[in-house]
């Protein structure tokens, strides 16, 4: 059990700190507290079985001897411990140290929640801003699709409608500015609740496709499931155990200020015991724990499932993103090119300098686009990284 929690605690902090580092220094602490408490509960729920050494003292008066009230004080120190439970110590401390792997579990699949959480937002403050700067270039191309439109219909070339309809794309692209500006910074706010600020303006990490296998041997939901499962089976022997007998043993020495004639004034006592509840509800606790156990490995089975199928959902997401990747690096290559020959034209006096505009803008707006899909494609795999320890 020792080095399972070790494997646990290690490869979590192997796996996950390129991704914990993001994570604000409070949550951090918090995390790691909620650690310790969880093996400090561990020890203490696995020595739960150990019965407490008692200590007593009493005073008393009494008038059985002629002459008034006499006090008699008496100091004991005594245990009474139960050394067999029918497997019921046993699968008790099974049972102990198992939840606290599962509470070591949940802690870490918590803390990388929330640290993919701020590593998300980051991803995310930066695709807003590509956007926005995405967004500003076709503002650009719209004012100067607005100048010719006003020339043309100066002109006569084209009536008010095709003016109409220059103006309001352009009133609608800086009403998205806007949206995109108020969400970036709502955005900020969020990442100042759970990040590490002085991380903000960092370097992300690079994300990679983990494999199937990698992906399942580190993954926090199966392995709480696991943990679950195993927990219920050992809780359903260590509840059987409460109705089968038991045998406890005690010791109790005592020591009387003073005593009846004839007898001594300290005194051990030993005892042994044998208890066996009857319950006409046993039948029904040993049942709805031996049901628990079978929710709990059907669970595990359907967390399994449910991972795989995210895994391949996200594998299919990122082939897709992939190809618009390559399509926009494409796009943006064609504009070069064509840029570079409306350069020429320009030169010649066959191009304005807005068409030169137009055709550099919507070339920094491929390349753009072309950044924005490699973030879709981060946060996607980020699905991933949120659920490995």
């Amino acid at each position: 059990m020792k080095k399972l929690l070790f494997v646990i605690l290690f490869s979590s902090l192997l796996f996950s700190s390129e991704l914990d580092r993001y994570l604000s220094l409070s949550y951090k602490e918090l995390f790691d507290l909620e650690l310790q408490k969880s093996i400090v509960q561990g020890k203490y729920n696995s020595n739960s079985w150990v019965s407490p050494i008692m200590l007593s003292f009493e005073r008393s008066w009494n008038n059985q001897a002629i002459g008034g009230w006499h006090p008699q004080n008496i100091y004991s120190i005594g245990i009474e411990q139960p050394i067999f439970k029918s497997g019921g110590i046993y699968y008790g401390i099974l049972y102990a140290k198992n939840n606290k792997s599962l509470s070591l579990l949940s802690t870490i699949k918590e803390r990388s929640k929330l640290s993919s959480s701020a590593v998300g937002i980051l991803f995310q403050i930066k695709q807003l801003k590509l956007s926005i700067k995405k967004l500003k270039l076709q503002i650009d191309n719209a004012k100067i699709e607005i100048k010719r439109a006003k020339e043309q219909f100066d002109a006569g070339l084209v009536d008010s409608v095709f003016l109409d309809n220059a103006l309001a794309k352009g009133d609608e692209a800086n009403i998205a500015l806007l949206n995109l500006k108020e969400n970036l910074a709502l955005l900020e706010a969020e990442y100042e609740k759970i990040g590490n600020s002085a991380l903000k303006e960092s370097k992300l990490p690079k994300l990679r496709v983990l494999s199937l296998d990698e992906f399942l041997s580190k993954n926090t939901d199966i392995e709480v499931a696991k943990a679950k499962t195993l927990s219920s089976k050992y809780y359903v022997k260590a509840i059987r155990s409460k109705y089968l007998p038991t045998i406890s043993v005690g010791a109790r020495y005592t020591k009387m200020s003073q005593s009846a004639p004839k007898t001594k004034d300290a005194f051990t006592n030993y005892s042994l015991k044998v208890t066996m509840p009857i319950s006409i509800n046993a039948g029904n606790e040993i049942e709805v724990a031996k049901l628990d156990s079978l929710i709990s490995a059907i669970n595990e089975k359907n967390s399994k499932k449910a991972q795989i199928a995210l895994y391949k959902s996200v594998v299919n997401r990122v082939k897709l993103i992939n190809k618009k990747i390559k399509i926009a690096k494409k796009e943006a290559s064609a504009y070069a090119r064509i840029l570079k020959s409306t350069k020429s034209l320009y030169s010649a006096g066959q191009k304005s300098i807005d068409d030169v505009r137009l055709l550099k803008n919507s070339y920094k707006i491929k390349v753009l686009d072309y950044k924005i899909y490699k973030i879709d494609r981060d946060l996607e795999l980020l699905k991933l990284y949120e659920r490995v320890k």
